[in-house]
C-alpha cells in the first residue's frame, strides 16, 4: 500500500490523545511506509508530557511550541470584534490554520519526498474506523485529484461542510452571517443511508485523505480570498432555486457584526461573523475552494466513521 503521513494538530487534548495516537498507529501495518506528524502549541494540561512520551518512537514526529500572546496578536490577521462582543482575543480558526500550515511546512521537507498520501485526523475523537481510512487511501492513490472526508453516526462538522445535497448546508456564515448557526441546528443532515461516496464542495468531519501533491501547491487559509469567491460564485450559479430568505441574507450586511465587504459578483456581502472583525472562513473550506477550482473532487465517504 501507499507511503502514508498521518497528520494532526492538538492543544489541551488530555488523556484522550494517547488512545487516538494508538488507534491511528494501526495504519502502520497497512502501509509500505508510515509516519505520524503531530503539532502542538500552548497546551496547559498534560498534552505536552504525552507527546514527549510518544516522540521516542521514530515513526512519530512531534513539533511543540509555546507562542507568546504578544506574538500571536502581532501576527494575527483576525481578532475578536471587541467593540461589539466585548471580547479581546485571537481567532481560534486562524490559530488552527497556522498550526496546520506548520505541519505542511514539515511534510514538504526533502525527507518526506517518498510519501504520497496525507491523512489528517483530529486526535481528540472518541474513535474512528481505521479499515475505512485504508480503503479511502487506496481510492486517493488511484486518483490523486480526489479527496475523501469522514462521516459520523450524527454528522457534526457543519462549519466545514458545503454540501451539494441540501440547500440548507450550502452556504456558510461568511456569506449568510449568524443565521448560519440557526439553520445548521434546524436542518440536520444524514449521510448514513448512502453507501457510495457523495460529492460535496467541502467537508472534513474529523478525517481527510489527500494526495500529498495537494500540499505542495496549497496551504490552509481562513479569510475570504479569490478562491473562496470563485467557488461561491459557481455554487450560487449552480443553485438557481436558492430560497428567497437566503437572498435577503446574502444581499445585506450582518446587523450583529456590521462592516462586511460588498461583492458585486455575488450581489452580496462577505460578512464579519462568529464574533470576529473580518469575514472568517473554516480552514477546510478555504483549502477545498482551491482544490475544487482546480478540478479536484471532494467527497464524503459515508462508511469512514469518526466518532466526535
Amino acid at each position: 500500500m501507499s507511503n502514508v503521513l498521518v497528520c494532526g494538530v492538538v492543544k489541551n487534548t488530555g488523556n484522550i490523545l494517547i488512545n487516538n495516537i494508538k488507534l491511528a498507529y494501526q495504519l502502520k501495518d497497512k502501509c509500505n511506509k508510515f509516519k505520524m506528524i503531530i503539532y502542538e502549541n500552548n497546551s496547559t494540561d498534560n498534552t505536552k508530557e504525552i507527546l514527549k512520551s510518544v516522540s521516542v518512537d521514530n515513526n512519530i514526529k512531534v513539533i511543540m511550541e509555546n507562542i507568546s500572546e504578544e506574538d500571536i496578536k502581532k501576527n494575527s490577521k483576525i481578532w475578536a470584534y471587541t467593540k461589539v462582543t466585548g471580547s479581546n482575543h485571537s481567532c481560534r480558526i486562524e490559530q488552527i490554520c497556522n498550526a496546520r500550515n506548520k505541519v505542511i511546512e514539515e511534510i514538504n521537507k526533502e525527507e518526506y519526498n517518498d510519501y504520497n498520501i496525507v491523512v489528517w485526523i483530529d486526535l481528540d475523537s472518541k474513535g474512528f474506523d481505521v479499515n475505512e481510512i485504508e480503503k479511502s487511501i487506496i481510492h486517493v492513490e488511484k486518483n490523486e485529484k480526489i479527496v475523501l472526508t469522514a462521516n459520523s453516526p450524527s454528522y457534526y462538522d457543519y462549519y466545514a461542510l458545503r454540501s451539494k445535497h441540501s440547500i440548507f448546508n450550502l452556504l456558510g456564515p461568511e456569506i449568510i452571517g449568524e443565521r448560519f448557526w440557526q439553520i445548521m441546528m434546524k436542518n440536520p443532515i444524514n449521510f448514513n443511508d448512502n453507501t457510495s461516496p457523495m460529492e460535496i464542495y467541502s467537508g472534513f468531519n474529523g478525517i481527510g485523505v489527500y494526495h500529498k501533491n495537494v500540499f505542495k501547491n496549497y496551504k490552509y487559509n481562513c479569510i475570504v480570498d479569490d478562491n473562496v469567491k470563485k467557488m461561491y460564485k459557481n455554487m450560487l450559479t449552480a443553485a438557481p432555486d436558492l430560497p428567497k430568505i437566503f437572498e435577503k441574507d446574502i444581499s445585506n450586511d450582518c446587523k450583529k457584526h456590521p462592516g462586511g465587504v460588498y461583492d458585486a459578483d455575488i450581489e452580496g456581502y462577505w460578512k464579519n461573523n462568529s464574533g470576529y472583525d473580518k469575514p472568517v472562513v473554516c480552514e477546510h473550506v478555504c483549502l477545498h475552494a482551491c482544490l475544487v477550482n482546480d478540478g479536484y473532487k471532494i467527497y464524503i465517504n459515508p462508511n469512514m466513521l469518526y466518532h466526535h
